[in-house]
């Protein structure tokens, strides 16, 4: 927790030294529209991901069961591990140094170096050097997802949709299902080690296109329908 304070604290002076403006322009203080942006980015990710291991275990004929080891204890530390990392990583990423790249380049730009940034810290946190095609693979996908956050950010105008949809992916990967190890066993685990069928070539290719891009691109149309409920777009209109 101390390190998110420090990093609020740099915030802060980064904001007033470009910008002149505090942490407010972050969009700190609860609204009605950022609570429900919190929770339906809690929920998108949970949903989404949820029917789509559902539908890939059926194919495979692997199909997840709750985890009988798996203790309340494991669950509570793996929600306060990922909040604090979450909350690290968005005020690095969808914070002031956003804020301020989206004022001087705009959106678009400035939503692509928080990407091509996201990505690349990813072979940092993952340990990923001499490793090529894993490197390739995890500044895609990351990349892509940080893209989106970068997106929610300047759209909603506050933190809140950009940190909720990236803990609520990183809740299914690391917490729900066993996908992810890193933060030890899951709630839900498959059945056998490996599938034992897989899909059809075509099946195969649209399964990895929901898993790759599906979530990115419902993200990106619920932003774009939010937009249209609203009539804004955020604090950067002069951006878009």
């Amino acid at each position: 927790m101390a390190g998110i304070l420090v990093q609020l604290l740099i915030s802060w002076v980064l904001l007033r030294a470009f910008e002149k403006q505090d942490l407010s322009a972050l969009g700190l203080a609860p609204t009605n529209a950022r609570v429900k942006d919190f929770v339906i980015g809690l929920l998108m990710p949970v949903v989404y991901f949820t029917v789509l291991f559902s539908a890939l275990s059926y194919l495979g004929h692997n199909p997840y069961h709750a985890n009988p080891n798996y203790t309340s204890k494991e669950f509570f530390v793996g929600v306060w591990y990922l909040l604090k990392s979450v909350a690290f990583e968005n005020l690095i990423f969808t914070g002031a140094i956003l804020y301020i790249l989206i004022k001087r380049l705009g959106t678009t730009k400035a939503a692509l170096a928080s990407a091509v940034a996201f990505g690349v810290y990813h072979w940092f946190s993952w340990n990923l050097f001499s490793q090529p095609t894993a490197m390739a693979v995890t500044f895609f996908t990351t990349g892509v997802a940080g893209f989106v956050w970068a997106l929610a950010f300047a759209k909603t105008a506050s933190v809140y949709l950009p940190f909720s949809l990236h803990f609520g992916v990183d809740f299914v990967f690391s917490i729900l299902f066993s996908q992810d190890k890193s933060l030890g066993p899951q709630l839900l685990i498959k059945t056998y080690e490996a599938d034992p069928t897989s899909p059809g070539t075509a099946v195969s290719i649209l399964m990895m296109a929901l898993y790759f891009l599906g979530f990115p691109v419902l993200t990106c149309l619920y932003l774009k329908t939010r937009k249209q409920k609203s009539g804004n777009t955020g604090l950067f209109p002069a951006s878009e």
